[in-house]
């Protein structure tokens, strides 16, 4: 099984905490990350608590590891206010089919990744300057997003867990396989996001900068605290 993603070997019980906020703003959550590490997968929870009122979302993933490459294989995401549950979906991945529009019924691409489960994946990329890899931003039900993944020049950051050492990886819409003018203008529409990894392995994310709206709205930043 080979994906775009090498598996980092991330120790079991790893523990990570982000601050997410937008610009200038006060940070709106806080999240804690821990991955569990088993002989074929990895199991990881993530939970974003809202820091004004009792929202909290908890993501429960799990992905395959197999021959030293990863891919997700199952998630499953809740959001509460004050205990209520307002929201839940759930997504399998692995050997399952299913109504992907405009290609009728089909498995889910072996790239397949869900924005959170980058946390994970993303930490297996080639992190060599210029690498470029093609990647499917899973969204809801059925649907997924091309993206294409480049790594830029190494970079030392300053967040609150210290001064780092990074790789950039610049995130955008994929559409050049498709069409270049539309690649093009999808590209100036909606912004890059940027993820910074630690050089040393297992790569663990350090900063994540990335658009709230289309064009030039307020940026989004999340950061490593511990």
């Amino acid at each position: 099984m080979r994906t775009a993603f090498r598996d980092p070997v991330i120790p079991d019980g790893e523990k990570s905490v982000y601050t997410v906020g937008v610009a200038d703003q006060p940070q709106a959550f806080e999240v804690t990350s821990v991955v569990g590490r088993a002989a074929y997968d990895y199991h990881s929870t993530v939970e974003l608590r809202a820091s004004e009122g009792n929202t909290t979302i908890t993501i429960e993933q799990r992905f395959s590891r197999v021959g030293g490459w990863l891919r997700a294989a199952d998630y499953r995401a809740e959001t509460r206010s004050q205990n209520v549950l307002v929201s839940r979906e759930e997504a399998h991945f692995l050997d399952t089919t299913h109504l992907q529009f405009g290609s009728g019924v089909a498995p889910f691409p072996s790239n397949v990744m869900p924005l959170i489960g980058g946390l994970t994946l993303l930490r297996g990329l080639d992190f060599i300057e210029g690498a470029a890899t093609s990647l499917d931003l899973w969204l809801a039900f059925s649907v997924h997003w091309p993206v294409t993944a480049r790594v830029h020049k190494q970079a030392t950051i300053e967040v609150p867990a210290g001064l780092l050492t990074t790789w950039p990886v610049h995130l955008r819409p994929g559409f050049a396989h498709v069409n270049t003018m539309l690649d093009k203008m999808i590209g100036g529409f909606i912004p890059s996001a940027i993820a910074h990894f630690e050089t040393d392995p297992p790569h663990r994310l350090a900063r994540f900068s990335f658009p709230t709206e289309p064009a030039a709205a307020p940026r989004g930043l999340m950061e490593l605290i511990a």
